[in-house]
């Protein structure tokens, strides 16, 4: 019997050739899944190499198990016994090559149907034997999917568990916002099966013990000897064969952020995974937010929507952070594609984070947000008038800002210099959801005071921590409030179009919980459990789950 190192290429080469459109079939009888038949057929450029890359494959699978009787039979079984026939003639030798009584796949049904090799059906009775058994496997249900073909396995009823490449720069929470609903999304896929890969441009130790932990597989990014050029997320989207070689296997999804990896994704899918399906997430809405970047940011709006715009025509199913986004994106899009909004869930960090209120003379203001270059965006030049208003009224107040990093330092000093040199400013780099958790037990209210924000996910986890809030009635996030209880309404705070007005309007506000924090803490509190009981987070999580067959 020939093993898989004997079987002649001038076989292969039959085969190939001859079985065409049809390959999918005979990968089936091989006991091959769907992902793995769909990622054979993605990597390749028509069905004559997908059936050799196909065939490659089962032989380095199956080893000496792989031999030309198992092939023939599994030709048969996916009715192209014209093929056997046709090597039989060609090649006599074959003629007294032994053949199993069934192949593969028959014999799994065969075991799920309770029945011995040839016992009461033959090797064939004229279709009827064969129609037996798989109506005995389909009715038992008990295995015989895991080596059926697809078709089988979608009869009776069973699902594979989805592949899913999730797409972004970092797998760790630093930057917030897009790299913690990446996480969390990825954590949510894992627990009910899925079994989930994440690129990275770089990952520290911290970083694999987070995705060890969750049961994610990071990809890290080729380097070369001498290219001194560090990573970028160009590499995803234009280097991806290069500095990504080694993609898993049977990838059926793939995860992409807008507007951070959404070419990516695309452009992956379009040129090495084709029958995967694009799942992209919307965080950013540029006609609200560039608005208050750089004069250069303005002027690209139009080209930005385009971009984006496009990245989601090509996706097969789109869901949007929020009620804001998902607002606008339904407009956009015009329903041209499935579109769900998706509410993350607090982590665990922050609701099971403990709040403690102690009445003292030195008050603690948090801000959390990256400061350089968005300091209008996010509110900073605001925060920085009400600060000096605050510090009039109550002088042993600290500002502490978390998000400033050394080079970003420097060029935020233009706005909250004349705080910091009165020892009143604090900048605290990137930090974790840990560090975060850590502030906000210190802190005695968290601000986040954006001219525009999609959604405001640190105003969430405040929120879930039980610290007081302060959050801008132009936010998604004041819009997720007030669709859930009236009583959320004590933490908006309308953000005006005049600035010295909007000052004073925060400053305000933010003196009334620091001079009233017992009560405010109280509050506080009573609104973390509303939140967390509510459980408003389910609903679209099951949609998401449902997107990957889940």
């Amino acid at each position: 019997m020939m093993s898989d190192q004997d079987i002649p290429f001038r076989y292969i080469y039959f085969i190939k050739n001859r079985v065409s459109n049809k390959w999918r079939d005979l990968a089936g009888f091989l006991a091959f899944d769907t992902p793995t038949i769909n990622n054979i057929a993605g990597r390749n450029i028509d069905d004559i190499s997908r059936c050799e890359d196909m065939l490659g494959e089962w032989r380095l699978r199956k080893g000496p198990d792989a031999t030309m009787g198992v092939l023939m039979e599994a030709l048969t079984d996916a009715e192209l016994e014209g093929i056997v026939k046709g090597l039989k003639k060609k090649y006599p030798e074959l003629e007294k090559e032994p053949t199993p009584q069934a192949g593969p796949i028959e014999r799994a049904l065969r075991e799920a149907a309770g029945l011995a090799d040839g016992a009461g059906a033959g090797k064939r009775t004229g279709g009827s034997g064969k129609r037996r058994i798989t109506e005995a496997a389909e009715s038992d249900g008990s295995g015989a999917g895991s080596a059926a073909s697809p078709k089988r396995r979608r009869k009776s009823g069973s699902r594979s568990k989805p592949v899913v490449l999730m797409l972004n720069d970092e797998y760790g929470t630093r930057k917030g916002g897009i790299s913690t609903i990446h996480r969390g999304m990825a954590r949510l896929l894992v627990s009910k099966g899925a079994e989930v890969y994440s690129t990275v441009l770089e990952a520290t130790e911290e970083d694999k013990n987070d995705a060890a932990t969750d049961g994610v597989q990071l990809i890290v990014p080729a380097t070369f000897p001498g290219d001194p050029r560090q990573p970028e997320l160009n590499w995803l989207t234009w280097d991806h064969q290069s500095r990504y070689p080694k993609l898993p296997p049977n990838i059926g999804f793939i995860i992409g952020h807008v507007n951070l990896t959404s070419r990516a994704a695309r452009m992956i899918r379009e040129q090495r995974l084709p029958d995967a399906k694009l799942v992209q997430v919307t965080h950013v809405i540029p006609e609200d937010v560039s608005h208050y970047k750089s004069d250069a940011k303005v002027l690209t709006i139009g080209d930005e929507n385009d971009s984006i715009l496009e990245d989601l025509k090509h996706a097969d199913v789109i869901f949007s952070v929020g009620p804001l986004m998902y607002d606008y994106y339904k407009s956009q899009t015009r329903q041209l594609k499935p579109h769900f909004e998706f509410l993350p869930e607090p982590s665990n960090v922050f609701s099971t984070t403990e709040m403690t209120y102690v009445d003292t003379e030195m008050k603690v203001v948090l801000s959390i947000s990256r400061v350089k270059g968005v300091e209008r965006l996010k509110g900073y030049d605001l925060v920085a008038k009400s600060m000096g208003i605050v510090f009039d009224r109550l002088p042993h107040t600290k500002w502490r800002a978390r998000g400033v990093t050394a080079e970003d330092f420097p060029e935020s000093k233009a706005i909250i210099q004349a705080n910091e040199k009165k020892g009143k400013f604090t900048p605290l780099k990137y930090g974790t959801q840990e560090d975060l958790s850590k502030d906000m037990q210190q802190a005695h209210v968290v601000l986040m005071p954006s001219r525009a924000e999609p959604f405001g996910l640190v105003g969430l986890e405040a929120i879930a921590a039980g610290v007081p809030v302060l959050v801008s009635h132009k936010s998604g996030l004041a819009w997720f409030l007030r669709s859930q209880d009236p009583d959320f309404d004590r933490l908006i705070v309308e953000i005006e179009d005049d600035d010295e007005e909007a000052a004073k309007t925060l400053a305000k506000r933010i003196v009334k919980i620091l001079t009233d924090g017992h009560r405010e803490f109280q509050a506080a509190r009573k609104l973390k459990e509303k939140l967390l009981t509510s459980k408003y987070w389910e609903a679209s999580h099951r949609q998401f789950l449902d997107a990957f067959g889940l």
